[in-house]
């Protein structure tokens, strides 16, 4: 029983790694609006007793909690962007290194050239990922399936080319690349899994909703209030918000890396090895 109920904690905390972007946007800004009505009905009902809004540290309550939220955009905009650009540094070392090992065994003789160009080859189709071709774990953990089986038969490959009459240079040469072939792997699996933590993000709508309610409740107090320029602002947090999530979504979303820097490296190599 405490398990299942642990499994219902963390499954709503992960919501909103599993929901549409539009969907989140929704939730942020229909958040922010019901805290800030709830909160002015709540400061008009006690504008007769509470005339003066600046008492109770109102304003620096107010203030702060702007503060505050503006302190976790920045550092939310700037995890996620940072996380963003690991990806593509990773995408372009992958690319990089797949490349350079596919030139190399080109240098080998045979038998066992053929075989090592063929299997980066077949390994490097399975490191072009389209956008937004991932819809669930289970898709994910296919695409790791596949790229672990393909990147099981370059090694075998590797040993075979090693043992052939090749130059000593040549043979630590290849080695080393493919080495770095299998590095690349590792670190752009960590670049992509690598996700904001979901409490990072229920704190940022805790932040806004709060800082929109104190605001909420300053106006009910005044009994005047700007929806209009509320609505505005609270546009301008969800935008900013789902901008955040989106940045952190390695395969679905509007800001993805491109993969075509890894396309035109697998069309190089099929050119190169159908030459003939």
């Amino acid at each position: 029983m405490e398990n299942t109920n642990l499994d219902i904690v963390f499954g709503w905390l992960l919501i909103f790694d599993v929901l549409p972007l539009w969907i989140i946007a929704v939730i942020f800004f229909v958040a922010m609006m019901i805290a800030l009505e709830f909160a002015f009905h709540i400061g008009r009902s006690r504008r007769h007793t509470w005339r003066d809004p600046e008492k109770g540290g109102g304003a620096i309550v107010q203030t702060s909690l702007f503060a505050v939220l503006g302190l976790v955009l920045a550092f939310t905009y700037s995890a996620s962007l940072n996380k963003y650009e690991t990806r593509k540094a990773a995408l372009v070392n992958e690319a990089n290194a797949i490349g350079t090992a596919f030139y190399r065994a080109d240098l080998a003789v045979e038998p066992g050239r053929q075989e090592l160009m063929r299997s980066l080859y077949e390994y490097a189709r399975t490191r072009s990922v389209p956008p937004r071709s991932l819809h669930t774990p289970e898709d994910f953990q296919n695409l790791i399936s596949r790229t672990l089986e393909k990147q099981s038969h370059i090694w075998p490959a590797t040993k075979q080319v090693i043992a052939q009459d090749n130059p000593l240079p040549l043979e630590t040469a290849i080695v080393t690349a493919v080495n770095h072939v299998m590095d690349a792997n590792t670190f752009r699996l960590a670049a992509v899994i690598d996700r904001l933590q979901p409490t990072i993000v229920w704190l940022l709508l805790l932040v806004a909703a709060s800082a929109m309610a104190v605001a909420g409740y300053t106006a009910g107090i005044q009994d005047r209030i700007s929806r209009w320029r509320m609505s505005a602002f609270s546009i301008v947090l969800t935008a900013l918000a789902v901008l955040i999530l989106d940045l952190d979504r390695p395969n679905d979303g509007t800001v993805i890396v491109d993969q075509r820097i890894m396309e035109i490296v697998i069309a190089d190599m099929h050119k190169m090895l159908y030459r003939n």
